[in-house]
């Protein structure tokens, strides 16, 4: 089964309702609209559709045609080149004899043997050969493309009439648009396996890569339509280099037609499908919310007209990749499902293939009746390959998926020391992050069919702005069925935590009060974070926990339901030195008792991070093992310093510094420690997840899994996280760029989801997510009667710089 598919198409159900959706995103910017699969989508994978598909474009096409068709020529060429590929899945002689019948009608034979377009009909002449076995049908190629094997000079005239002077053969001379890695390569790749002579392939690997250090922006893995020096200078309205659509997909749709064709043992291959590796994974960052891509593939919205020759190649190739193995099927099944899909609303119930940019070399408009015969050439290439993929069956399997992640917020992010970051209360969820604009924001909605004022309504919480995953708040109910939430900015002067009292009405949307400010710091180094907690037990004592003075962790509590706060207590001590800052995380029953889990500092400059526990209750304050470290009363005179808590975890070891990243209760209630150690030192390169847990006596520790390298260079430390399962210690949630079992590297670097679960003395991992474009980052699991997951997902660069979504699941 299919677990979860990223938000290229991130499946998704609206609460309350069974409506499939998907999501798309282009670039690092996620462009997320809900475009339901229907039962045309379904209709359209449907594998009789895609044959009767296929046999009407190409019907409609040959009657344009009308009774001359022309010959040794690129247009038709690369209609043609799908024809035999259309028999193969078909099974139907009728593409074979139009095929055969154009080739007869060529004599076989090309134009000029130096220019890329004019080899481009050997592609159909060759595939033909491959069934027929009928030498003649490649001899003219041989005789007018072996000559060159020995030449090193393209002779003036002999690659064009505007060539007056003689030119080095070389690849930038002969395929010195990327157009023409569509035309030749599939034909000189053909040659090798049709004579056997290796020649072909040196001239191919000799031309194709010089050709490619021509055209190929290795930053921007994309390629120019013309030299890079050349379209240097050209700009797009919002001022990106310019980078043509179809001219991408003739080299992507190129690529998958000569690959299958190198040798095993051909030392080059690799680089052929590195290359098409690379570009698989970006231009599926381009892919829009109606599965297509636009003729300027990088900046979609300068013309925002979806484009169909260049989306059929990218289908095509994506398409084949998965068919042939050369591309995760997991990854990659959403791309092609609505790339397709998007590929169909485009016929016309004759077969005309629309939205087809006309014969150029830049990005153009195009209009819906825009139809040209290499469009549809790549269009059927496309359909025989989900033919191949049976992608029916691929969209019924994703529709019946267990792990459904649905999108709680467009745009949002949170770091994980912030909590409770989600609640779910009087059958509500409520979420709590920040926008990229900077806004702390939440979000209100109920999985209930019948609570439907409270379907994804999003609300602001700060009045001010400051772009930084820092500043998500923490939710707590109050006792009026009310919901209290604190967010505070990180550091620098910020000396209050604000608070929003949200009402909750059960017929009406959510409505936060007036904000109010607290200044409770009163040092230079600014107040971060909000952590609250609730005591039955001291007369519903509310507590905030926060970094405070010298980035040290303080506290305030209320007894009147956040009306009022008491003044900060220092909690732990860790010195004047703001690298030396204390990290915490809390958990509490609710009635008499938190336990805190913290470090010595920053793993960035604490080289033996360790990490430390001991917990609060009935107004004092203790090691793990119940040794009294301070009263309520004495921890205003003197706090706590680390190593007065129980040692969880030496970071002086070669296991490295640890850094806390979770902290639950177990099925015993006894607290569940989850944090991450860096074996690698100052690098971060290797991070490993670790669990804890205290058995009354002592902690008990297992390195659990690999968590992969740190998200960004400057936070050498970021791992994508760790979640507990309250009240289990069997089960937990990471994120990771790596394979948790063995640390092999995940497609395209991404960190996924991964659900992992204890079997006796051992973990078993199930991959939740596969996304080729985005990573799927700090897991959360709700605390309360109704346990779900959340994270977010994007493109997130540092804790001022993301570009993400909030998501949840309730079922994983």
């Amino acid at each position: 089964m299919i677990r979860a598919l990223g938000p290229l198409l991130v499946l998704l159900i609206t609460f309350g309702q069974s409506t499939v959706y998907a999501q798309t995103a282009y670039q690092k910017y996620p462009s997320i609209t809900e475009a339901p699969y229907s039962a045309l989508d379904a209709f359209a994978h449907q594998q009789e559709t895609i044959k009767q598909t296929i046999r009407k474009a190409a019907e409609y096409q040959l009657k344009k045609y009308g009774d001359k068709i022309p010959t040794k020529d690129w247009l038709v060429g690369t209609f043609f080149s799908s024809f035999v590929a259309a028999y193969h899945v078909t099974g139907d002689d009728w593409y074979l004899s139009k095929a055969y019948d154009w080739g007869e009608q060529s004599d076989w034979d090309i134009n000029k043997a130096i220019h890329a377009d004019d080899v481009c009909p050997g592609q159909t002449y060759l595939d033909l050969y491959f069934i027929k076995k009928d030498p003649e049908m490649y001899q003219k190629l041989h005789q007018k493309l072996a000559p060159y094997f020995d030449r090193t000079e393209i002779l003036p005239g002999e690659k064009s009439a505007h060539q007056k002077e003689p030119l080095p053969l070389n690849g930038r001379n002969t395929w010195s648009w990327c157009d023409a890695l569509y035309m030749a390569p599939p034909v000189y790749a053909r040659m090798g396996k049709a004579t056997g002579d290796p020649r072909y392939y040196e001239m191919l690997h000799r031309l194709y890569w010089d050709a490619v250090d021509f055209l190929y922006a290795e930053d921007e893995k994309l390629f120019h339509r013309n030299s890079k020096e050349q379209t240097e200078s050209e700009r797009t309205p919002g001022g990106k280099k310019v980078y043509w659509g179809r001219g991408n997909g003739w080299v992507f749709g190129g690529l998958a037609r000569l690959i299958e064709y190198l040798p095993e043992d051909d030392p080059m291959k690799f680089n052929y499908l590195q290359l098409f590796h690379d570009l698989a994974y970006n231009l599926a960052r381009y892919q829009m919310e109606d599965g297509l891509w636009r003729s300027s593939v990088n900046e979609p919205e300068w013309i925002s007209t979806k484009e169909t020759s260049g989306s059929s190649f990218y289908v095509y190739g994506i398409a084949k990749g998965i068919n042939e193995g050369w591309l995760p099927k997991e990854y990659f099944t959403p791309v092609v499902l609505k790339g397709w899909s998007g590929l169909m609303s485009c016929l016309t119930p004759e077969g005309k293939l629309g939205y087809s940019q006309i014969v150029g070399g830049s990005p153009h408009e195009v209009r819906p009746h825009d139809s040209k015969d290499y469009a549809v050439g790549a269009f059927i290439l496309a359909a025989t390959e989900m033919l191949r993929f049976k992608s029916g069956n691929e969209l019924d399997r994703i529709s019946n998926g267990v792990f459904v992640p649905r999108v709680v917020a467009r745009d949002g992010a949170w770091t994980w020391y912030n909590d409770e970051r989600v609640i779910f209360h009087n059958k509500v969820f409520f979420a709590n992050y920040v926008k990229r604009n900077g806004k702390a924001a939440f979000t209100a909605f109920s999985i209930e069919k019948w609570a439907s004022a409270h379907a994804r309504k999003e609300k602001m919480l700060s009045t001010w702005e400051q772009a930084d995953d820092h500043n998500n708040g923490a939710l707590l109910p109050l006792k009026d069925g009310n919901v209290l939430a604190c967010y505070a900015m990180h550091g620098g002067k910020s000396k209050s935590f604000y608070q929003r009292k949200i009402t909750v009405p059960r017929w009406k949307e959510c409505k936060p009060e007036e904000e109010q400010v607290f200044k409770t710091v009163t040092t230079q180094r600014g107040l971060t974070y909000q952590n609250l907690h609730r005591l039955s037990d001291e007369n519903d004592r509310i507590y905030n926990f926060f970094r405070g003075n010298n980035f040290n962790p303080h506290f305030v509590y209320s007894e009147d339901e956040a009306e009022t706060w008491s003044s900060p207590i220092w909690l732990i001590y860790s010195g004047e030195n703001s690298s030396h800052r204390p990290y915490v995380k809390y958990v509490s029953n609710g009635k008499d008792r938190i336990d805190f889990l913290y470090t010595d500092g920053h793993p960035r400059s604490v080289r033996e991070n360790n990490v430390y526990h001991f917990y609060y209750h009935k107004g004092g304050f203790y090691t793990s093992s119940g040794k009294k470290i301070r009263t309520m009363d004495e921890l205003k005179n003197k706090p706590i310093k680390p190593k007065e808590g129980t040692l969880v975890f030496d970071g002086s070891t070669k296991n490295g510094r640890g850094w806390v990243h979770d902290l639950e209760y177990d099925e015993n209630g006894q607290p569940q420690a989850a944090f991450i150690s860096s074996p690698s030192g100052d690098i971060g390169s290797d991070m490993r997840y670790w669990l804890a847990t205290f058995n009354g006596k002592k902690w008990v520790k297992e390195e659990v899994a690999f968590a992969g390298s740190n998200l960004y260079p400057k936070e050498q430390h970021y791992a994508g996280g760790i979640a507990l399962f309250p009240e289990k210690n069997d089960t937990v949630v990471i994120s990771a760029d790596v394979n948790p079992e063995n640390g092999t590297p995940l497609p395209n670097r991404r960190y996924q989801l991964f659900k992992g679960t204890r079997d006796k003395k051992s973990w078993r991992w199930e991959q939740l997510t596969f996304d080729p474009v985005h990573d799927h980052l700090r897991p959360t699991i709700v605390r309360g009667e109704k346990k779900a997951l959340f994270w977010f997902t994007g493109q997130y660069h540092t804790y001022k710089d993301f570009h993400t979504d909030i998501m949840m699941s309730d079922e994983f």
